[in-house]
């Protein structure tokens, strides 16, 4: 099993996240390809960099191939629900007065202008042509982000609008992040006791905000994550952080057992004098017992076949590892199917609801079962310029399997105006170095 460990006693922010990723060996084309799938003229580059000494790596977002210009560093810069919107606030900083912070992205003053609610964000990403996995991924950041913010202001969800531009580079950070995680093939992720700095206060568009913000402190009370104050005067866990820590974080603690064979160090826009401005990400290879998973099951003799699709799309994304459909005969030999689901215990009672809202199911039985996994990793080829994710599948330290993902496929075949078939064997070609 494949486990990453995220340090975040320094805090974090969506910049630091992807910085660390990248360090511990994420696949840069295949973040970038990610990226560039929402909104083509997004990119990101790393810079070696130091904090207090320590080599680390920055995360830099690009806009048409130019540094994102740095942005408010305040709370409530994120989001509001009056129409008008001002550049989000993920940078670890402070205006003038304030101590530094993590500065990922910070300048003085607000920009405001045109704005994205969350609803068209969400619209864009449901669009865009991303694995799955990275779009749950993204799509969970940015809905607790909204919750989060809704919150804090007193709206609903859908009415929060994110800055035009502040948006891109909170897009590339989250959409970044979730693509690097799946590129490491991570099985469990483990998140720290999280710093949230204190002592003063966040510039915002209404005035001072106290540190932690409202949108932090509600997002870290929703994942039920440990924090402390930290420190340092300032904020160390931004809200771009904060809503990635709680999406990816299998579980809270302490450093598990493990065999080390990866380490990351991403680092912040600043280096303050308190802390070294880093999140690191220690990833490793645990030879415990296998993982306990739970199957459930339910036999559906009377759900319209039409929904079938739909309602195992819904399981995938509410966290279920596979969903899978059997034919059966039932009693007075009417003909049915049982629905058949692996997920973790963490996203269990999501899967649950799915099941008993989404089909006719009135019940359903649980299995719990010991599951054996190779270590997967993904990274990217192209075929006549159209990226198809890999994804390989290593036991032992031995490759056993390389395989393109077949929504990459079909949708390049798409564009390319070529057979399903013919595209797939390019991409197989294609990856066959990836076998030694």
């Amino acid at each position: 099993m494949r486990i990453a460990w995220i340090d975040c006693s320094a805090g974090a922010s969506g910049d630091m996240l992807l910085g660390a990723f990248l360090d511990a060996g994420a696949d840069l084309t295949y973040v970038n390809t990610a990226v560039a799938a929402v909104d083509p003229s997004l990119s990101v580059t790393t810079t070696p960099t130091a904090r207090h000494q320590i080599a680390a790596t920055k995360a830099t977002v690009r806009v048409d191939g130019t540094p994102h210009p740095e942005s408010v560093p305040a709370e409530d810069a994120y989001a509001a629900g009056h129409g008008h919107g001002h550049r989000h606030g993920h940078g670890h900083g402070h205006g003038p007065g304030h101590g530094p912070g993590h500065g990922e992205h910070e300048q003085d003053g607000h920009t405001h202008g045109p704005t994205r609610a969350w609803a068209d964000v969400r619209a864009l990403l449901e669009q865009a042509g991303l694995p799955e996995a990275v779009r749950a991924r993204a799509l969970d950041t940015f809905a607790r982000l909204a919750r989060a913010e809704a919150s804090a202001h007193g709206v609903e969800p859908d009415t929060v609008h994110f800055h035009e531009v502040g948006a891109l580079d909170a897009i590339a950070d989250i959409v970044g992040v979730a693509a690097a995680s799946v590129s490491l093939g991570l099985d469990r992720v483990v998140v720290s006791t999280i710093a949230l700095g204190g002592g003063r206060q966040v510039r915002g568009r209404h005035g001072g905000i106290p540190i932690p913000g409202p949108a932090v402190l509600h997002l870290l009370s929703e994942a039920e994550a440990p924090v402390v104050g930290g420190t340092a005067p300032y904020e160390m866990t931004t809200p771009t952080g904060a809503a990635l820590l709680a999406t990816l974080a299998d579980e809270f603690g302490m450093l598990p057992p493990l065999r080390i064979t990866r380490t990351g160090v991403g680092a912040g826009g600043r280096d303050p004098v308190e802390v070294p401005n880093i999140v690191r990400v220690i990833v490793g290879e645990t030879t415990e017992r296998p993982a306990t998973e739970l199957v459930y099951e339910t036999n559906v003799d009377d759900l319209d076949p039409r929904l079938w699709p739909q309602t195992l799309a819904r399981l995938l994304e509410a966290g279920a590892a596979d969903a899978w459909l059997t034919p059966i005969l039932m009693k007075k030999g009417r003909p049915a199917h049982t629905l058949s689901v692996l997920v973790s215990s963490v996203n269990a009672d999501a899967v649950r609801r799915v099941i008993l809202t989404e089909t006719t199911a009135i019940g359903l039985r649980e299995h719990p079962i010991s599951k054996h996994a190779a270590d997967r990793e993904f990274t990217t080829v192209e075929v006549d310029g159209q990226p198809i994710s890999i994804k390989i599948a290593r036991y032992d330290g031995q490759v056993v399997n390389v395989q393109p993902e077949y929504d990459d496929v079909v949708a390049a075949a798409a564009e390319l105006k070529q057979p399903v078939k013919a595209v797939l064997a390019r991409a197989v070609a294609a990856a066959e170095p990836l076998w030694r």
